[in-house]
Order: C-alpha cells, then sequence, then structure tokens
C-alpha cells in the first residue's frame, strides 16, 4: 500500500516524463531531417558571384544556377555534385573575374555538402542492385577447381569478359542467347569430363608451342637433359586407349628446320617414358610428312588428370666459354634459324576401345558409395 508521499513522488515523476517526451517530440517535428533549401552564405555567393553568367538569361555552361537555387536541392542533386566539384578546385569563378575570399568559399562549401550529404544518407543509392551475379573466367575456373578437384582451361571454353560498372562478373540478367550457350556447353563438357560419361566418338585436344619460342633450353617440369618440347596437363576422361601424335615446327616454306643428323624424341606420362622416337633427314627431298608423319603411338591410359610431355634428348656439347654469350632466339629462319629440330603440336584423341570411367578424383568427390552390384544402386544413389 502506497503511502501519500509515494503516490506524489509518482504522479510528479510521470510529469516530468510527458515534459521529457513532449520536448524530444517537439524538437524532432520542428527539426528537418535534412535541410533542402540553400541559406545565407552559399545564396549570397551565387548572387553576387555568379548569377551574372549564370541565371536565367546566360546560363553558361547550361547551368542555371538561379533556377537551381530556387528548388529544393535534394530533388536534382547531379548539378550540385558539379558545383560542389568546381568550388574545391576554386575554378569557379573564372580567372580574371571577382572572386569571394576563402571563407565565403569554405562556407558554401559546407552548406552544400551537408545538404548533399544528409540527402544521399536518406536516400542512399547503391548503384547496382544485381541480387545474383555469374562467375568470370578465372572464378569460374577455379570453382571447378574446388567443387569437382578438374582443371579445365575457362579460356577455351568461355569467351573474354567484358566489364559493367567497373567489374567483370555483373551481367546475370542480361546474358545475350549465344553467352548463355556457352556456358552451357562449357558444363555440359565439363560434367561429363567430371563423371566419366560415355562418349559418343572419341573426342581430342591439340597443344601448341608458340611460334616464338627457342626450344634449345630444358622445360621447366620436364626431367634434365632434355630440352625443347611441352609439358600438358591433360585430364583422360576414360580409361582406354589414347593416340599421341606429334607435328614438328616448319618454317615459311613449310619445312622442318633443324634437320642435321639425328634427333630422339621422347614422349612421357607423369615423367615416366611411353615412347621414344628417332628423327632424321627426309631420304626424299621435302617429304617431310615422312619425318613427324611417324610421331604417332596409341597407348593404354588409366582415365584422370595425367602430366604428358613430349622433349627432345639434349645431345649438346660443352658450354663454350666466352665473354658474353649471344642472346638465345632461334626462331626465325632469316636471321636466327633453328639449329635443331622443335615441336609444333601435340593432339591427344580417345579415349578408343574404352574401358570405361575408372577411379579419378573428381568421381570420388562425387560418388561417394559405388554399388558392388544391382541392388545396391539406389542405396548408393540416395547417399550420393
Amino acid at each position: 500500500m502506497l503511502t501519500q508521499g509515494g503516490q506524489d513522488d509518482r504522479v510528479q515523476c510521470r510529469r516530468m516524463n510527458l515534459r521529457f517526451l513532449t520536448v524530444v517530440v517537439a524538437f524532432l517535428l520542428a527539426a528537418p531531417s535534412c535541410p533542402a533549401a540553400l541559406s545565407g552564405g552559399a545564396t549570397q555567393l551565387f548572387r553576387d558571384y555568379c548569377y551574372d553568367c549564370h541565371d536565367s538569361d546566360s546560363h553558361k555552361g547550361d547551368l542555371n544556377l538561379e533556377a537551381l537555387a530556387s528548388k529544393e536541392i535534394t530533388s536534382n542533386t547531379t548539378p550540385w555534385e558539379k558545383v560542389v566539384r568546381e568550388l574545391n578546385a576554386r575554378q569557379m569563378p573564372p580567372a580574371g573575374k571577382r572572386r569571394p575570399d576563402e571563407e565565403k568559399y569554405k562556407a558554401a562549401i559546407s552548406e552544400l555538402t551537408g545538404i548533399l550529404d544528409a540527402a544521399s544518407a536518406k536516400n542512399p543509392d547503391p548503384g547496382r542492385t544485381e541480387t545474383f551475379r555469374r562467375l568470370n573466367r578465372t572464378e569460374y575456373q577455379n570453382a571447378i577447381r574446388d567443387l569437382l578437384s578438374l582443371q579445365i582451361d575457362a579460356t577455351a571454353l568461355l569467351p573474354r569478359d567484358e566489364g559493367s560498372h567497373g567489374f567483370d562478373n555483373v551481367t546475370v540478367g542480361t546474358l545475350p542467347p549465344t553467352l548463355l550457350d556457352r556456358y552451357l556447353t562449357a558444363a555440359r563438357k565439363i560434367s561429363q569430363l567430371a563423371v566419366g560419361s560415355p562418349l559418343k566418338k572419341p573426342g581430342g585436344e591439340t597443344y601448341r608451342v608458340a611460334a616464338d619460342v627457342t626450344q634449345e633450353d630444358q622445360v621447366e617440369g620436364l626431367p634434365i637433359g632434355t630440352r625443347g618440347g611441352l609439358l600438358i596437363r591433360h585430364t583422360f576422361p576414360q580409361d582406354g586407349e589414347y593416340e599421341f601424335q606429334v607435328r614438328l615446327a616448319r618454317d615459311r616454306n613449310e619445312e622442318i628446320e633443324g634437320l642435321n643428323g639425328n634427333h630422339q624424341l621422347e614422349l612421357l606420362l607423369d615423367g615416366a617414358p611411353l615412347r621414344s622416337f628417332n628423327i632424321t633427314r627426309p631420304r626424299v627431298a621435302g617429304d617431310y610428312e615422312s619425318v613427324d608423319g611417324p610421331l604417332r603411338a596409341r597407348l593404354p591410359i588409366s582415365a584422370g588428370p595425367r602430366q604428358v610431355g613430349v622433349t627432345f634428348v639434349d645431345d649438346s656439347g660443352s658450354l663454350l666459354e666466352r665473354k658474353r654469350q649471344p642472346y638465345a632466339a632461334a626462331f626465325n629462319m632469316h636471321r636466327h634459324p633453328r639449329p635443331r629440330p622443335a615441336v609444333y603440336q601435340v593432339s591427344i584423341t580417345g579415349p578408343h576401345h574404352s574401358a570405361g570411367p575408372g577411379d579419378t578424383p573428381s568421381r570420388r568427390r562425387i560418388f561417394r558409395a559405388m554399388p558392388a552390384n544391382a541392388s545396391e544402386e539406389n542405396r548408393c544413389a540416395e547417399q550420393n
């Protein structure tokens, strides 16, 4: 039970809270969220220094400050942003015209930026608002590697990324049909490669060495004591036989360069030798197809990512001791012809006589359970 004094205290407390709430509400109603019109300093600066050139009669530079100042700034912020930039750089009024002092400049800029900042905070414009965004080629390639444990070359599957809003991965809702078709085709090829689904006919890839590469040194990743060629990171889709075809570099006259003596070409798989080829001059002059035509082999390969190496056995003599070695640029048939043969391209086709999808890192990641017989297929499909 409250005493008379306690009731008086509670009544007094309610009255104080009511007064405080009334003051707060009155302040919120009286104070606008952001000033919308100019006052004082900026208006006076425009009237004294700007209206001669930027009024309704002149409006030089397609800018009518007199009309803009008569309306709320928030109704058209774009020209006011330009005005702030010009004032900050002290470019207006132009040189030779009567100009305000620094205090007037600062006061007008402060008033304008305050209004514009408050308007921007009240109505933010985030720019692009796409909920979904596509992956660019680099992101797409990395995502396939992380999800499916599969190395692909996205530049060979997808066209070059175009920029939009300063980014190259935001054009989801505006994908043209041709680009969308390229994405679907890439997804189909990648899924077939990851799952190891049967192919209607053997597929193939061709890997080329740039024409201006001097193949007189060891290629990184290939064995010591070899020179030139290339190291290919190729994913074999299934267990089966694959055919390798090597073509040697030719000059503008379609002649193989550097056929001096005998040369040995090695075909390697994960660093282990698969096949060796001897290269000599053609028996019939100009019959260069007889030189690299036999550089062909069909071999059984297990499915999965492998490293294929094609290189020459280096038979060079000891290094000549000179104070200054010449620049090695042996690829120009006129100035610096190749002293020895070089690899132009390597083609890999297959599988021929497929022996099944095989066991690959992609399949182990996708199929966590494999049925031992037909009765376990449904259970394994649910687990996968």
